[in-house]
């Protein structure tokens, strides 16, 4: 009985070693994380005259995403975001934002890992892009959208901080056709912009 046991000691100890050591620390397949992003650049334009007060804010203001991952460095993400949004308020109100809901993927190489917990990525995903607009004179109410299919390409990095908890830092290039509506000025949400993000996460290995 010793024998045996001292037998499987020395046979199991270096399996269940190298069992462990196996663990890949750099796979995120399971982990899914929902982040809210918050614009970096841009410009912001105010204006004030004696008959109205406007506003105009450019680049990708804010936005929602939820990522998967489905491989050890692949996730599919579904995002929203508000990107450029203006507003006229005076004798004629007038006011447009850009909403686009946009499906696709991020990759995120083992070979540019920084560590396990700070994972540079690169993000590609398209869908539509809604323009939506109002105009209010006196007794005169006129509202409508446009929409174009558009694309988004990011890159950045994501910081698993803890367990449920992700900070992200991200570059991106919006790329739609211009929006133009009869009673709305053309709109141009093209262009390059930052976003900081703040993520919940949970599962994963």
């Amino acid at each position: 009985m010793r024998l045996g046991s001292a037998l499987l000691l020395v046979v199991g100890f270096p399996v269940a070693a190298l069992a462990q050591s196996s663990v890949d620390s750099l796979d995120l397949t399971g982990r899914t994380n929902i982040a809210f992003g918050l614009g970096l650049t841009g410009s912001s334009q105010a204006a004030v005259s004696p008959t109205s007060v406007s506003a105009r804010t450019t680049s990708e203001v804010a936005s929602f995403a939820f990522s998967r991952w489905v491989r050890p460095q692949v996730a599919i993400q579904i995002s929203t975001s508000l990107v450029g949004a203006s507003s006229d308020v005076g004798v004629r109100g007038q006011a447009d934002a850009t909403v686009p809901v946009l499906f696709g993927f991020s990759y995120s190489p083992r070979a540019l890992a920084i560590t396990p917990a700070v994972r540079p990525y690169v993000s590609v995903a398209a869908g539509p892009y809604t323009h939506f607009f109002t105009d209010a004179l006196f007794d005169h109410l006129s509202a409508g959208t446009e929409t174009h299919a558009g694309a988004r390409f990011g890159a950045g990095a994501n910081w698993f901080v803890a367990q449920h908890f992700t900070l992200s830092v991200d570059g991106h290039y919006h790329a739609v056709q211009r929006f133009v509506q009869p009673d709305a000025p053309a709109t141009n949400v093209s262009g390059f912009g930052m976003s900081l993000g703040l993520g919940f996460s949970w599962g994963g290995k």
